[in-house]
């Protein structure tokens, strides 16, 4: 994770929450992969599938896609059209990526808001999925305002990031 900007002491720490977020995400990808494939197994060969896998897995998904939100920024790996930016000068297409970055913090800084308002009354009425088991539906929906809010900050820091590659150019 050499790519991801550390500014001090708070760069180097979120740096590594940034990198336990990806393997959360990916142990829970294999945990719901495991869980599916167990229930396919136990469905078709001892007709006996797994109670409520399906509401489990649809629980799971938005921690998967949106805790490696920021990990993902840092190292560049989300989608870029470069079409013409690309035939600017260095220092405009840096201040491109700053207003890029910019509107990126304030585009996921509105999710999280309301992303975190959704989850909220979620959790106050004890919201629960319809399911052959008690599952509580406001846990997989904590996961688009915390995603939302380490991909805000991850914008901060390129921000950041930028605004010193320009200084020094």
């Amino acid at each position: 994770m050499d790519s991801v900007v550390s500014l001090d002491w708070w760069g180097g720490l979120y740096s590594r929450l940034s990198r336990f977020l990806v393997y959360l995400s990916s142990v829970l990808l294999f945990g719901m992969a495991t869980m599916i494939l167990s229930d396919v197994t136990l469905r078709y060969f001892f007709n006996s599938p797994l109670a409520a896998s399906v509401e489990i897995s649809q629980l799971i998904e938005p921690w998967v896609i949106f805790l490696p939100f920021a990990y993902t920024l840092a190292i560049g790996g989300h989608v870029q059209v470069t079409l013409v930016t690309m035939r600017l000068p260095a220092r405009w297409r840096l201040a491109c990526d700053i207003f890029a970055y910019t509107v990126d913090f304030l585009f996921f800084t509105v999710l999280c808001y309301f992303s975190w308002l959704e989850f909220g009354h979620s959790l106050a009425i004890g919201e629960i999925m319809l399911a052959s088991i008690r599952l509580p539906w406001w846990a997989g929906k904590l996961a688009m305002p915390l995603g939302s809010l380490f991909i805000g900050l991850q914008c901060i820091f390129q921000i950041l990031s930028t605004v010193k590659e320009i200084r020094g150019k």
